[in-house]
């Protein structure tokens, strides 16, 4: 598929962060049993960190098809610190405004399959969603002033953030969140390589399009589960 069939929009409306809620709750509670659904109004999957968080939404054609934020806080607020404790050593400071990715999933039939079965999206597709995502949460933390972003993580999704040229770096020890996962770290102040492949495999001018912006009272549905 071409490089343009997938679009990151930041959901800045209520109708567009329930979008971001509803494809939260298929993915986390119906798709990978996360959360438990039952305790999901209307079927939105939420928690006290939206209220200091960024959502965005993926796009591929007229679907909604995943979700991601960027938890905006103070360090020591984050939601990664819940469950997992940082080396004494490192650099971070306590009171320093950070981001962190969270809640970044895509549904099913947009993943490559691990099972055995043939994937529905080819694994260059599935790598193409992760960059578009990742490039929109670096230009929103880039224009607004911060510079760095956590996420927790597994050691697989570490290797293909330096495949992207971010070089994320272990900042405390892995936990059992979920399956093992590290919490990381890339600094936004030198992503010279990080632009590089940016710029060589993506066409597209802006990081991510503003739902505000281009929607009115037409409205994309949601992927099924």
């Amino acid at each position: 598929m071409p490089n343009n069939s997938y679009e990151v929009i930041l959901a800045d409306t209520e109708e567009s962060k329930n979008i971001h809620y509803n494809l939260r709750y298929q993915i986390f509670c119906l798709e990978k049993r996360f959360e438990e659904a039952s305790k999901c109004k209307d079927e939105m999957e939420k928690d006290t960190h939206d209220d200091n968080a960024i959502h965005f939404l993926v796009k591929s054609n007229n679907r909604w098809i995943g979700s991601f934020r960027l938890v905006i806080d103070q360090f020591g607020n984050l939601p990664f610190q819940k469950v997992s404790a940082l080396d004494p050593l490192q650099f971070l400071q306590r009171n320093l405004e950070i981001a962190e990715f969270s809640r970044l999933g895509v549904l099913r039939p947009f993943q490559k399959l691990r099972n055995g079965q043939p994937p529905k999206e080819s694994s260059e597709s599935e790598s193409e969603i992760m960059l578009k995502m990742i490039h929109a949460g670096v230009d929103y933390c880039r224009t607004n002033g911060l510079g760095h972003i956590i996420i927790l993580c597994r050691r697989s999704i570490s290797r293909v953030l330096n495949q992207f040229g971010l070089e994320a770096r272990p900042i405390g020890p892995a936990v059992f969140h979920h399956g093992p996962r590290v919490p990381f770290v890339f600094n936004l102040a030198n992503l010279h390589a990080f632009d590089a492949i940016v710029n060589s495999r993506l066409t597209a001018r802006r990081a991510y399009s503003v739902y505000s912006e281009i929607y009115s009272n037409e409205v994309p549905l949601a992927l099924a589960a």
